[in-house]
């Protein structure tokens, strides 16, 4: 275990004890107090088993609901506690427990926009539950790139637990994603100050990455690797710096690496999807997308890999409506603009493939007249 990942454990060991420790008013329902019996011994299997015949007589029973979601998160069954926690929340829909459960089990699935949007909604119906999920809202908000919601939950915590190995490297990374890289050199300094941390080095590494000193980055970045080979996101982040160095061949392999700890992380799965659809393994790449995408609903970049897919898969219309979308939301987005000129032209519309050609070609010349150096195209 990491010193970034154990404050996270204990949190989760703890929240989780306390909520599957919750039990229904005393009840003479003899079925029922034999499921908590069972579920209170460790008995998981016998526990959702009675938990289910009772759920069989007592289906609106919004408690015997939650226990067996409790329990089957606890057996690690994850998707199907997702499933009776929806449930239950139908009949209470306000059930601030019944949300941090279900938050607990999409954050332990890796779907990390679905836990903050439960860990949000907890917190505003129950605000004490705020300093229980605090950490785990700001592990989705780094996962999601929402670094600026990150910080502003952090920030007013720095006080009291600076110093803390699991919260500097969190907050360090939400600063150094927003951009502040001042404020994020000192919080890995912090972290370097007490020895040889492969989290500081995977920061500085970052942050190296960022500014594009790339010989600095690689060596960064590969200590972190080999000081902790089980730390989340060193690899990904030596992954993209090898594909920068057109090493795509050991990018692959870092990436798998990364992936073999972590199935959802996203910038992982999209590379690794973008590196199978220029092998054309499309069914692959396909399938790398769609993990990201799960990360990272909605994310303008995978939504433009994933309508490139499609065009080279013969579905030129389904493609035309993904791009189209896509352009609505980001209208200064060249790379897409650039595929829907292609799009049009595979479907005969040569007037709107003209159009969106020449808006990609002025948004590219204006990106590049922003970048000194830049050969003129």
């Amino acid at each position: 275990m990491t010193a970034s990942n154990a404050p996270l454990c204990v949190i989760l060991s703890l929240l989780a004890s306390t909520l599957c420790g919750q039990q229904p008013a005393a009840s003479s329902d003899a079925l029922l107090q034999h499921a908590i019996a069972l579920h209170q011994a460790g008995q998981l299997d016998d526990a959702i088993r009675a938990y289910r015949e009772y759920l069989a007589v007592e289906p609106d029973s919004v408690q015997a609901r939650s226990n067996l979601g409790a329990v089957l998160a606890r057996a690690g069954r994850y998707d199907e506690a997702i499933a009776e926690y929806g449930l239950g929340l139908r009949k209470s829909p306000d059930n601030p427990a019944l949300l941090l459960n279900l938050g607990l089990a999409y954050y332990k699935t890796g779907r990390h926009a679905e836990a903050a949007a439960r860990f949000e909604r907890a917190v505003s119906l129950s605000p004490q539950f705020q300093e229980q999920v605090t950490l785990l809202l700001a592990v989705c908000y780094n996962n999601l790139g929402r670094y600026k919601d990150a910080v502003a939950l952090l920030a007013p915590l720095e006080k009291d637990k600076a110093g803390d190995a699991g919260f500097d490297y969190l907050y360090g990374t939400a600063l150094i994603g927003d951009g502040q890289e001042a404020a994020g050199t000192a919080v890995m300094n912090r972290i370097l100050s007490r020895g040889d941390s492969a989290e500081a080095y995977l920061l500085r590494g970052t942050l190296e990455l960022s500014a594009h000193d790339r010989d600095r980055a690689r060596a960064d970045l590969e200590k972190a690797v080999a000081l902790n080979p089980r730390l989340a996101g060193a690899h990904a982040r030596l992954g993209e710096l090898l594909l920068a160095l057109g090493d795509s061949e050991r990018a692959r392999a870092v990436f798998a690496q990364e992936l073999a700890l972590d199935p959802d992380e996203f910038t992982s799965n999209l590379s690794m999807g973008v590196l199978c659809k220029q092998d054309q393994v499309y069914a692959e790449a396909r399938r790398y997308l769609e993990r990201a995408l799960r990360t990272r609903p909605n994310d303008p970049g995978v939504r433009y890999q994933m309508a490139n897919v499609d065009l080279a898969t013969g579905n030129p219309e389904q493609a035309r409506q993904a791009l189209e979308a896509l352009i609505k939301e980001a209208p200064d987005f060249a790379e897409a603009h650039a595929s829907l000129a292609t799009v049009y032209y595979r479907l005969n519309r040569s007037a709107d493939g003209d159009r969106e050609r020449a808006i990609s070609q002025k948004l590219m010349d204006q990106r590049d007249a922003l970048q000194p150096g830049t050969k003129p195209r």
